[in-house]
Formats: C-alpha cells, sequence, structure tokens
C-alpha cells in the first residue's frame, strides 16, 4: 500500500497569505490565524461540551463564481482498531449523532473571512470506517484503526474568491455524550491523529482542488500520540473517486 510516513504533523511558520495557496486545520471555532492549537486533550470524564475543530483555506488566483464544496478529512488512532469513542457513524454506532458539521459563519470569530457571505449553504457529511483502497484501483483493504469524514457544502448563490484572503471553509463538532458513567463508550483517551487531506471547490470556469497545507493541517486527540501525520491513505486522483470510496 502507498502510504506516505512522515516524522511530524505538517507543521510550520505561517505562511503569508499573499500570493500562497493551501488550507489550514485547527481546534475551535475560530481559523488558525484567530488562535492556531494543534493539540485537543480531554479527560474524558464528563458527557457534556464537545469538541470542535475548523478548516480554512487560502487561493492564489481570484474566481467570481463558487458555489460547492467537498472535503476530505482522514483519522487514524494509535490503537490497532478505532475506539468505541470514535465509532460515529449512523446505524448503531456507539456513539451515534455525537458528530455534526456545517459551513455556515455568518457569526464566525476572528480574521478570516465567511466564504458564503452570510449565506448558510445546504450541508451533507458522512463518517465512514469503511476499508480504504490500495492504490487508486486495487482491492479494498481492511484498516481498521481508520475513518474519514467527507462534506459536501452547496449553497443557493454564486460568491466570488478574492486572491490572497483567508476563507472559513467547514467546521466539524464531536460532543462528549456517551464518555463517562452508564452506557460509556470505551477509547476517549486514546490518541488520534486528524489530517485534512482535501478541498474541492466548484468554480464557473475550472473546478479547484487543495491538497497542501498553507501553515498546519494536522491535529492531535489527547497527548503523546505516536501516528505520524503522513500516516493517511494516498490521496484520490479525482473527487469522484474520493466520494465512490464508501458506495
Amino acid at each position: 500500500m502507498r502510504i506516505l510516513l512522515v516524522a511530524a504533523c505538517l507543521l510550520g511558520f505561517a505562511t503569508s497569505a499573499h500570493g500562497a495557496r493551501g488550507f489550514n486545520l485547527t481546534w475551535g471555532a475560530g481559523c488558525w490565524r484567530d488562535d492556531p492549537v494543534t493539540l485537543k486533550a480531554f479527560a474524558c470524564d464528563a458527557n457534556e461540551g464537545s469538541a470542535t475543530f475548523t478548516a480554512s483555506f487560502v487561493y492564489d488566483f481570484n474566481y467570481s463564481q463558487v458555489n460547492y464544496l467537498a472535503c476530505q478529512v482522514d483519522l487514524q488512532s494509535d490503537s490497532p482498531t478505532l475506539p468505541d469513542w470514535w465509532q460515529l457513524s449512523s446505524g448503531g454506532a456507539c456513539r451515534q449523532g455525537a458528530l455534526s458539521s456545517t459551513a455556515d459563519f455568518a457569526a464566525a470569530p476572528g480574521g478570516c473571512t465567511d466564504l458564503w457571505r452570510g449565506q448558510t449553504p445546504d450541508g451533507e457529511f458522512t463518517w465512514r470506517t469503511a476499508a480504504y483502497p490500495e492504490g487508486e484501483t486495487g482491492p479494498r483493504v481492511p484498516l481498521p484503526n481508520r475513518a474519514r469524514f467527507v462534506g459536501t457544502y452547496l449553497a443557493n448563490a454564486y460568491v466570488p474568491i478574492v486572491k490572497g484572503v483567508e476563507y472559513y471553509v467547514f467546521s466539524v463538532t464531536v460532543d462528549f455524550r456517551n464518555t463517562a458513567g452508564a452506557g460509556a463508550c470505551s477509547g476517549c483517551t486514546t490518541p488520534v491523529t486528524i489530517v485534512l487531506n482535501e478541498i474541492d471547490l466548484t468554480v464557473a470556469i475550472n473546478p479547484i482542488r487543495i491538497t497542501t497545507p498553507l501553515s498546519n493541517g494536522c491535529l492531535r486527540w489527547q497527548a503523546a500520540g505516536v501516528t505520524p501525520c503522513g500516516a493517511t491513505p494516498v490521496r484520490n486522483t479525482t473527487w469522484g473517486q474520493v466520494k465512490g470510496l464508501y458506495r
């Protein structure tokens, strides 16, 4: 299996937004430039509360018409199998209903710009723990300690992208239900690595595909994690292949 292994998260000094392209990922409801946080530690002792991570992007060209966004986030636990605590898909998972996502940033805090200019895009997202393919055309290979978040968001009206401006893209929230006490799902304390792999935008001229972090594209859940940020599936050639992975 073609898997790129690197020693650490894709971190670095902040890159100037002007003339750059790429995405950022951070813990919290703001964007990377508001509060750059790569580690989320939780004592796993309560069922109230939640953890949110937020993505943003910068592009190096102007576009006048954008109305569709899709994204891919991959997760891998340090354990041989994905803990019950991270079983978030529908259909009887241990923590079914604990996952939500939004691309509505009309009231967002901080220094990034609302891509949709006050619109609330229609969104659809899935959380899957199915097998990943070997390469782009090979057989499906069980990888029991991984999961994938795929989100798509559609706005009613076109919006422009301005070169060098950092835009909010989406945020994902995982609430803490079934963490402690009776009915608790095990594995909350297991370290997990979360990597943003791809953002796609549909524009009037050509599609935009962003696959490179600007300052950071990798997050950690719980301290002392050992899974490298690069230990994620190889990116697919087309967005259609990404969406078709779980059909």
